[in-house]
């Protein structure tokens, strides 16, 4: 019976070596899968009006692993910035067709006014919402960015699947140790870790696919400088509230900094003074 048990157990531990042994194989699969990864997957493609030409739109279809993210610049007067600015987050608010999303926006009011927005929407959105940006306005610079993501979205798969094929060996070799606790334990550690690897690259691959099936636009607004003589003087006016109140803030501000130091000297003036007379009026009473 012992003989049987310990044939039993050196089986097991046969078994176990040779799971572990093709986990060491997967993962050093894997480390060589991640140090294939090409580093020359982008590539930047300028495009003139409109942007969405007709050849984007057929690399696109031959090629559905693609990134694209959108940049336009556009200059319009300044009383419009502000209207321009609330047009374009509120048509991507409204634009639940295409889920567009507003990743950032910040609007700036001043002598130079500017605003910037970055959305996330699907490809059918993306020409309507430049075009929607361009209205009225002037295009000083457009380009689009292509990222080509095909590599790390298939070597993630692969991960994914042998992690997964290694997983089921190891739910197999749970079964059969049920009755060897320290082999249980070990293999119990390993699914772990294996399922903690593959929710990781799952997710990683969502973000992937995210970034292949969502395309990015950035819109920068910025006023028209104007050329008018009396636009300086203008401005000036408009400022003079606001920087007379900073002139008084400030002479308060250097005045509570001065006044302790004034008296200081006026004390030290009279002591001085003082000392003087005294010492003036020694020699004449000798």
């Amino acid at each position: 019976m012992n003989v049987l048990n310990t044939e039993t157990n050196n089986g097991l531990g046969s078994t176990m070596t040779k799971v572990i042994a093709t986990g060491l194989t997967y993962i050093l699969l894997l480390l060589y899968l991640s140090g294939c990864e090409s580093s020359d997957n982008k590539k930047a493609a300028e495009s003139s009006s409109p942007m969405m030409k007709t050849g984007l739109v057929a690399q696109r279809q031959t090629n559905p692993y693609l990134s694209y993210e959108h940049n336009l610049s556009v200059e319009l007067q300044k009383e419009a910035l502000a209207n321009k600015y609330k047009t374009l987050t509120d048509h991507c608010a409204d634009d639940r067709k295409n889920n567009c999303t507003i990743l950032e926006s910040e609007l700036s009011a001043g002598n130079y006014s500017y605003g910037k927005i970055r959305v996330r929407v699907a490809p059918a959105g993306v020409e309507k919402f430049l075009a929607l940006a361009g209205t009225e306005s002037e295009i000083t610079n457009q380009s689009t960015t292509v990222e080509d993501l095909s590599t790390q979205i298939f070597d993630t798969e692969k991960r994914i699947k042998l992690l997964q094929s290694y997983q089921e060996n190891l739910l197999d070799l749970q079964k059969q140790a049920k009755d060897d606790i320290e082999s249980l334990i070990k293999v119990s550690q390993e699914i772990a870790n294996t399922q903690s690897q593959l929710e990781y690259l799952s997710g990683n691959n969502k973000v992937l696919m995210q970034r292949v099936e969502m395309d990015i636009i950035n819109v920068r607004l910025s006023s028209r400088v104007e050329n008018s003589f009396w636009q300086p003087v203008s401005d000036a006016l408009d400022e003079f509230k606001g920087n007379l109140a900073e002139g008084i803030a400030g002479a308060i501000t250097s005045t509570a900094y001065l006044l302790p130091w004034l008296v200081f000297f006026i004390i030290l003036f009279f002591v001085l003074r003082f000392l003087w007379r005294r010492l003036k009026r020694k020699p004449s009473n000798t």
